[in-house]
């Protein structure tokens, strides 16, 4: 091997390229595009490696090998510049599987078509000394060169025209960061048309060397502008695209700053910062108070515009690394259609509240039909049949008797057929009324069916049912019942039982109890025969 210049300048190339490598290396959690362009970087330390080799060779057979090497390096450095392009301008998602096998694809070709050269001499048709007295050689290029080159040139454009959409973008930082990428990717562009051209040295080829300038440009605004730091350009992004008004305030309550959105909620433009708050609008000045007030903890705020619109305000304070307060950032949401909706949700809630109540009101008088009889206003049988077992299981588990008093109106059929069943009705519901009076606080009264009535008596003696029971015959029996001209009156005749010691189920209970009254009525009626009595 001879060493000479271009030997010496592409091993720098090489130690430079893996020097910035390292050094993007550890910068590498704070920057998505760092990975390929590290890739990149390693791939110009290799490209430049096997060109200083083949620069340093002086057999023809080893300089044609290193040579073969270079379109490795050349090929991968080509496609790791696409990638890192595509990672720099946010479009990793159209890195699939299959794109990805694609992109490899001509480089993978290329390498065969070089490596095949002596078949075919497409890439290489002659080798010419230089200088005299040197190792340096000509490569006579054939058609597969060019063809090598397009495929450079074509995948450094397409990551080149990536960065100058990126360029294009309205936030300003990342105009600014898209401008120093497209610098550097011009230069590998540059050294290679300068070495198509023959505008080199003889055996020197600048596309390694230029490659390392662009890491070099790369590395100086990576360190000097945060090139690929996603934390600027993400807070940039964020706040110019933000569907949220953000307002910047100092300690003054003067506008600092202000984003598109705000602009939009509140109507103002960035003509107006540095002007104090309260010149701004009529809803301004109790903003900032509440700025004033809340100058130490964030808060938040309902706030009605001018324009109609609902904003959900807040505020935070903004501390310095001395944590002194130097101002307060507001945040505002349009919250108009929201609030619409929860007032048309109120309204709907309103309304359903009321059909509700309706219901229950529906449901209640439904009940009370299902319970009642519509004539007496008694419960009605289907009540007393469903009550009357609960009752004496709620006396078994606590030891008390119930006692019923079954009665019957003597000779209703025949009040019904001298007054008509409007005259039998007027005497049923005198006999309700006689219920109610004569019904203590727990006692059920029900009619039984037709002229049979039924007293649920809990917690009482046999003695004082009985009592009961005549006290009512009494009182029906003195009763006089108006019916127009007429005066109608009738008796009572009276069945009583006791639980548990006459009956310890409901139809037990039932039996007895009808069984006396039927004794009663056979006795003459008008009178109150309970169970001892029968027996």
């Amino acid at each position: 091997m001879k060493h000479n210049p271009s030997f010496a300048i592409l091993s720098l190339t090489a130690l430079l390229a893996v020097a910035l490598a390292v050094a993007a290396w550890r910068r590498r959690a704070a920057a998505s595009a760092s990975r390929p362009f590290i890739l990149l970087l390693l791939s110009t330390a290799v490209y430049a490696t096997v060109a200083a080799l083949e620069a340093a060779a002086i057999a023809l057979p080893d300089k044609i090998f290193w040579s073969k090497w270079e379109y490795v390096g050349s090929g991968g450095v080509m496609t790791f510049f696409l990638i890192f392009a595509l990672h720099f301008t946010h479009k990793r998602q159209w890195l699939t599987l299959k794109n990805t096998v694609l992109l490899w694809l001509l480089p993978s070709l290329n390498v065969v078509l070089v490596a095949t050269n002596e078949q075919h001499q497409l890439v290489w048709r002659g080798f010419v000394p230089s200088v005299q007295g040197t190792n340096q050689i000509v490569y006579q290029h054939g058609p597969g060169f060019y063809w090598v080159m397009t495929c450079v040139y074509l995948y450094t454009l397409a990551g080149s025209w990536l960065l100058v959409q990126a360029a294009r973008r309205p936030v300003r930082l990342q105009q600014q960061q898209s401008r120093l990428a497209l610098a550097g990717a011009l230069v590998p562009l540059l050294g290679g048309s300068a070495y198509m051209l023959k505008l080199t040295p003889a055996g020197l080829n600048l596309t390694p060397m230029s490659f390392l300038l662009a890491g070099l440009i790369y590395f100086v605004t990576l360190f000097r502008f945060r090139l690929f730091d996603l934390v600027p350009v993400a807070r940039d992004t964020l706040i110019e695209s933000l569907s949220d008004g953000v307002l910047v305030l100092d300690l003054h309550q003067r506008l600092l700053d202000i984003n598109p959105a705000a602009q939009q909620l509140i109507g103002i433009s960035v003509t107006c910062l540095g002007q104090p708050l309260r010149q701004l609008g009529s809803s301004w000045p109790a903003l900032a108070q509440l700025c004033q007030a809340s100058a130490t903890v964030p808060s938040e705020l309902l706030l009605e515009l001018s324009t109609g619109c609902y904003v959900e305000l807040h505020v935070i304070p903004l501390r310095d690394h001395c944590n002194c307060l130097t101002g307060h950032l507001l945040v505002l949401r349009d919250v108009t259609q929201r609030q619409q909706a929860d007032l048309e949700l109120r309204q709907v809630n309103e309304r359903l509240q009321a059909q509700l109540r309706e219901i229950e009101v529906l449901q209640t008088q439904l009940r009370e039909q299902a319970i009642r009889d519509a004539l007496t206003g008694l419960c009605n049988r289907r009540y007393f049949e469903e009550t009357l077992p609960r009752e004496l299981a709620r006396a078994a588990r606590a030891a008390y008797p119930v006692a019923v008093i079954l009665m019957d109106i003597d000779f209703f059929k025949q009040v019904n057929d001298t007054y008509g069943h409007q005259g039998g009705d007027c005497v049923l519901q005198a006999v309700g009324r006689l219920l109610r009076t004569h019904s203590r606080q727990g006692d059920i009264a029900c009619r039984y069916g037709g002229e049979e009535f039924v007293l649920l008596l809990p917690a009482i003696t046999l003695k004082d049912v009985y009592q009961r029971a005549e006290q009512l015959r009494r009182s029906f029996q003195a009763m006089h019942v108006p019916f127009g001209a007429a005066t109608i009156r009738t008796t009572l005749s009276l069945g009583v039982g006791l639980f548990p010691e006459h009956g310890d189920t409901s139809q037990s209970l039932m039996q007895v109890v009808d069984q006396a009254l039927y004794v009663a009525k056979a006795a003459g009626r008008n009178c109150v025969k309970c169970v001892e009595t029968v027996v």
